[in-house]
């Protein structure tokens, strides 16, 4: 009885670890754009299978913008709004209207 509760705890105890080591390859970026926008990005860490950042403004609103594919820099888009950095600059791009953004200090 002992062996399959000890065995229990190692199992938790390494998906917890595995998942905080995830958490903490994910980094945030603040963005200030050129038409006074605000933003955060966290990009999902580079070993996942599918990129995501998720964007996070400064009135609130959130969006999970998948990777697609870009030839230079990370491109990320879905519906009407796409982000693509290069570096510390990126351009964020909402109903056609395009802005370029660079990483706050």
């Amino acid at each position: 009885m002992y062996f399959p509760r000890l065995g229990l705890a190692l199992v938790l105890g390494v998906a917890s670890s595995f998942l905080a080591l995830q958490a903490a390859s994910a980094k945030d970026f603040q963005y200030e754009c050129e038409d006074g926008t605000e933003l955060t990005a966290t990009f999902s860490p580079p070993e996942q299978a599918h990129g995501v950042a998720d964007l996070v403004f400064a009135d609130g609103k959130k969006v999970a913008l998948p990777q697609a594919v870009s030839a230079d820099g990370g491109r990320y888009t879905k519906d009407d709004i796409e982000f693509w950095i290069k570096g510390s600059s990126a351009t964020l791009t909402i109903a056609g209207k395009t802005t370029n953004c660079e990483t706050a200090d």
